[in-house]
């Protein structure tokens, strides 16, 4: 078993680079995909809560979500009429918060067999809501529970109850036989915890947990107690390899590859994801600010092929990847979801 969890992430990079390179060379593998692979819907700006954390700052008042059910509806069209995807990530916000119209984007996308990776909070999901949403085939399906102590987790996603109907809601899931994740975001006040956070979700019924330290994005900026140090990471990482060997077999225990990581790796590999946000522009990465054009004013297909195959050898991209402190994660350069994208 891996014994330095970061060192893998190292190794991998280098294996991965390597075998597409080798790869491409022999005319096995593209430089360029003619679709993505993959994309991420941040369907609203919208949220129920208000975490203390939260990476893309949602819930914030005077944010305009652009992006109306019909777009996200034409928006699919697009994809499954133009090759379709793998892959779709539903996210907010809060997605739940789009009722039933959230049923009629998924739609589009299930018909053409796209599978589905789920993020809520949980806070909305009923028994009910999720007889629905299991007719969709599902990679994973992600509750947010960040403390095995129900006042920590209200605390810091500031709304009194949300742990108990995430619990709720997280077992109605592993219930009705979904891929159940739980993600939990390790702060210095939880880190001590994480074996009580392991035996809940094992509880719940999860199939995998995920641990990952918070990244210096959004609102989380604001709040930098809840940000891990270097020893406290390493700490965190030696938790997981003790956890992993207890639940072996039974439940995988995670962790959230660093934004370092996700960025070098999106640097050496075609680029083969994207996401898209509530104001409709599409951008490169959850933590790069980075934008290549707007679905509300040109196709996605377009934008696609004119952006997105060399985007990420852009200069100012490399001068952010460059800016990052490997063991904080923040940037000199700028701070995501805080200071304004980057139009490239």
């Amino acid at each position: 078993m891996e014994e330095n969890l970061r060192k893998a992430e190292e190794n991998m990079l280098k294996t991965t680079t390597k075998v597409i390179n080798n790869a491409q060379r022999k005319g096995n593998y593209p430089k360029q995909f003619s679709m993505p692979l993959g994309v991420q819907y941040e369907l609203t700006y919208d949220c129920n809560l208000k975490c203390k954390h939260c990476y893309n700052a949602s819930g914030e008042k005077g944010q305009n979500t652009r992006m109306k059910v019909d777009d996200w509806v034409n928006l699919s069209k697009q994809l499954t009429n133009n090759g379709g995807i793998f892959q779709c990530i539903i996210s907010g916000g809060e997605p739940l918060l789009l009722g039933k119209d959230l049923f009629r984007i998924m739609d589009i996308l299930h018909k053409d067999d796209v599978s589905f990776v789920f993020i809520t909070n949980g806070y909305l999901l009923t028994e009910e809501l999720v007889n629905q949403l299991k007719k969709y085939r599902y990679y994973r399906f992600q509750v947010s529970i960040d403390s095995s102590n129900q006042n920590e987790h209200d605390e810091f996603r500031q709304k009194k109850g949300s742990w108990k109907r995430a619990v709720r809601g997280a077992y109605f899931a592993s219930k009705a036989g979904l891929p159940l994740a739980i993600a939990s975001s390790v702060t210095p006040q939880n880190l001590n915890n994480m074996e009580e956070m392991a035996e809940l979700a094992y509880q719940i019924g999860a199939s995998s947990l995920i641990f990952g330290k918070i990244m210096l994005s959004g609102r989380a900026a604001e709040n930098k107690e809840f940000i891990l140090n270097k020893e406290q990471v390493e700490e965190m990482d030696k938790n997981i390899i003790e956890l992993r060997k207890k639940y072996n077999n039974r439940m995988s225990i995670e962790h959230s590859t660093t934004e370092i990581y996700q960025l070098k790796k999106s640097q050496s590999t075609p680029t083969d994801t994207v996401i898209v946000r509530p104001n409709g522009n599409v951008r490169l990465d959850c933590s790069a600010p980075f934008v290549i054009g707007n679905v509300l004013s040109n196709s996605f297909l377009d934008i696609w092929k004119n952006k997105a195959s060399n985007c990420w050898k852009h200069p100012k991209i490399k001068e952010y990847i460059q800016s990052i402190n490997e063991d904080t994660g923040e940037s000199s350069m700028l701070t995501n979801h805080v200071d304004k994208d980057i139009y490239i």
